[in-house]
């Protein structure tokens, strides 16, 4: 993609037909725009936005139109326009995108059309410009530039804050290096579940005649599939509300310790919410090992009182040793059978021989009385040996873990306190009410995401039962036989694709974060680096003697990493054009960088590196900047910049574009 020109009417501070043409050759890709304070810098920034997505994010919302032309309507009785046009190549074609709001007067009064409209047609080989359909033209513009990285591409420095902490910051990395040609192949083949894949469509085709139990299992199938992904939506919205809701805490705690009436009380909080944190993971810990004694040997101790009586009543018992050594029951019982002892002795019922050969039998195998209780007496006295800390380990745990919840308790009163102390302050109060609110929305939303969780997890048992009930109802006929067949290509198609993708991310991640890290050694002077997660955002990490720390970031640091995670991006899509030109998985482009004051919080010797490697990652640079910034920037670019442009303030509400000789 590469930015021709763009012609603004009317828009805020620009009144009638401005144009800007910029600079499209290689040796002189830059085009510099300079403008003092208040002169509509962030305004051209804007154009390009609303042109594209019908959104400008401006701090005041005034009208569109320019302050002079609405008086003039007025005067002269007329209807008038804002517009913005932009012309652009993509991928060897023309565009040109013009939107359009209409402006009436009506009553004395300036009323602007309920909606603006948007025109866009393109160069045909013939040199004749063809309009695309309207219905057509949003989809066009996300081809070309999606919106959720145009923020990364129309970049401002002043407004824009920490570029990676942004929600859609995954989606834009895989949009930017052509991971999103995978996405769309898993998801079209997607699930049997789910009426609009291809795999649903061939379940759906499947011949159920006859056969209710699979029918209703399949609606089943898609009822819980539809409802998952309603689940899956409201998720993403609330982790992004969430996300929102944990930037804005980092804000207002922020602003709180840079306040000198709360700095004390905000460190002495922080402090406290660090210990607190401790104490909080110590008491689980305890609680862990209260449960863990709890649960060992509670049996043998409950029994134990029962154990020790059992044993006193046993030593009384003479039963231990009368058993003879060797023999057993049916030995005896073959001697009373005989009639006669092997000693000679005569045994008949009733006669004392009998009699003493009866007793005899109960402590003999194999039901020897005298075993058992020898076995039963040594598995006791183990028991109540083992026993015998369970008390004391359970006690110290129990302790442990009321002590941790005493300092709990404590420290949650002095954080109130604290709270308390500080809201009572003039300078500070709205901030921590803020903050106490947004603490109390930051909470709902997790346990609302903890919910959300499980309710996917319920469709998906949902979804998984009757799919096996449908499965094992399907008839086996041809027809069936042969969509089944289908699927299972396709199933295995998607495995592959899903590998592939698997590989191609985690080489994408590990090769984004080398190349942040070139670049932000580039820029940075200082023994720092970069860490880029799974979801590709991106920490800071300072290298001190043997191990990596986290560190807080000023605003100059934040504006360093984030050229150089722009820069990783840019110079990574660059390289896939040229690696996959012949690529069926090609869908990168090349895009410009348009910076609105890049240089406004970086220092001199930083202003100077950026300098240096922006024009060598982007194809095309567009900067619009204050002529003080310029001068750090100026001997590293100058001769890089093809075309110039100077902001001339007339007034508060009139600015003209004069183009300036290089």
């Amino acid at each position: 993609m590469i930015i021709k020109s763009i012609e603004i009417k009317n828009f805020r501070q620009f009144k009638g037909i401005q144009k800007i043409i910029f600079s499209t050759a290689q040796d002189e890709n830059i085009t510099l725009i300079q403008g003092d304070n208040t002169s509509g810098k962030t305004t051209l920034l804007q154009a390009f936005l609303w042109c594209l997505y019908g959104q400008a994010n401006f701090k005041s919302k005034d009208a569109l139109i320019n302050t002079v032309a609405a008086y003039e309507m007025q005067n002269l009785r007329k209807d008038d326009e804002v517009k913005v046009s932009i012309e652009l190549g993509h991928h060897g074609v023309d565009y040109i995108i013009s939107r359009t709001l209409k402006y009436t007067l009506k009553n004395g009064e300036i009323k602007p059309a309920t909606i603006n409209t948007v025109e866009m047609s393109y160069k045909e080989t013939d040199g004749q410009m063809k309009q695309i359909p309207s219905y057509e033209i949003k989809q066009k513009i996300e081809e070309i530039l999606p919106a959720d990285l145009s923020t990364y591409f129309l970049y401002d420095t002043e407004r824009f804050g920490n570029i990676t902490t942004k929600s859609d910051v995954t989606d834009a990395v895989k949009g930017i290096l052509g991971l999103t040609v995978l996405e769309h192949t898993i998801d079209h083949i997607g699930k049997e579940s789910s009426k609009t894949t291809l795999l649903g469509k061939f379940y759906a085709s499947l011949n159920l005649t006859g056969n209710n139990k699979a029918s209703e299992a399949l609606q089943k199938m898609q009822e819980a599939e539809e409802k998952k992904e309603e689940i899956i939506n409201r998720k993403k919205e609330k982790t992004k509300e969430l996300e929102h809701y944990v930037m804005t805490k980092g804000q207002l705690e922020e602003k709180l310790r840079t306040l000198e009436a709360s700095a004390r009380l905000q460190k002495e909080r922080d402090l406290k919410q660090k210990e607190l944190s401790y104490e909080n993971g110590f008491l689980i810990e305890q609680n862990d090992q209260f449960f863990k004694n709890f649960k060992a040997n509670t049996f043998i101790y409950l029994a134990n009182p029962l154990m020790k009586k059992a044993l006193i009543e046993l030593q009384n018992a003479d039963v231990d040793d009368k058993g003879i050594k060797d023999m057993n029951a049916n030995s005896i019982k073959d001697i009373i059978v005989r009639g006669k002892c092997v000693c000679g002795t005569e045994v008949v019922e009733g006669n004392v021989a009998h009699k003493h050969l009866l007793e005899e039998i109960n402590f003999l195998p194999p039901e020897s009385i005298g075993n058992i209780i020898r076995n039963f007496k040594e598995k006791t006295e183990l028991m109540l040996s083992s026993s015998q800390n369970y008390m004391s380990n359970l006690e110290g745990s129990y302790k442990n873990a009321m002590r941790r919840r005493g300092k709990i308790a404590e420290l949650e009163d002095e954080i109130d306190s604290i709270k308390t102390e500080l809201e009572g302050k003039d300078s500070v109060g709205k901030y921590q009410e803020n903050l106490t609110d947004t603490e109390s929305k930051i909470r709902q939303l997790e346990n609302l995401l903890l919910n959300l969780e499980k309710q996917i997890w319920e469709q998906d048992n949902i979804i998984s039962s009757n799919k096996t009930i449908h499965n094992n109802n399907v008839s086996t006929s041809e027809k069936n036989k042969e969509i089944l067949e289908y699927m299972a290509y396709a199933t295995a198609i998607k495995e592959w694709v899903e590998k592939r993708y698997k590989v191609r991310e985690s080489d994408i991640r590990v090769k984004l974060e080398e190349k942040v890290n070139e670049y932000f050694s580039k820029i940075y002077h200082g023994k720092r680096k970069v860490k880029v997660d799974e979801k590709y955002k991106v920490t800071l990490i300072t290298t001190s003697s043997d191990q990596d720390l986290i560190t807080d970031e000023s605003q100059g640091l934040e504006t360093v990493k984030n050229f150089a995670f722009i820069s990783g991006l840019v110079d990574m899509a660059k390289e896939k054009l040229q690696d996959d030109s012949n690529s069926s998985e090609k869908d990168s482009e090349d895009y410009p960088l348009i910076l609105d004051a890049p240089f406004s919080n970086a220092d001199e010797r930083h202003v100077e590196n950026i300098s240096k490697v922006l024009p060598e990652v982007a194809s095309q640079l567009v900067l619009i900047v204050m002529a003080k910034d310029w001068n750090y920037a100026e001997k590293a670019m100058g001769k890089k910049v093809g075309k110039r442009y100077f902001l001339d303030k007339k007034s508060e509400v009139l600015t003209k574009i004069v183009e300036v000789n290089n």
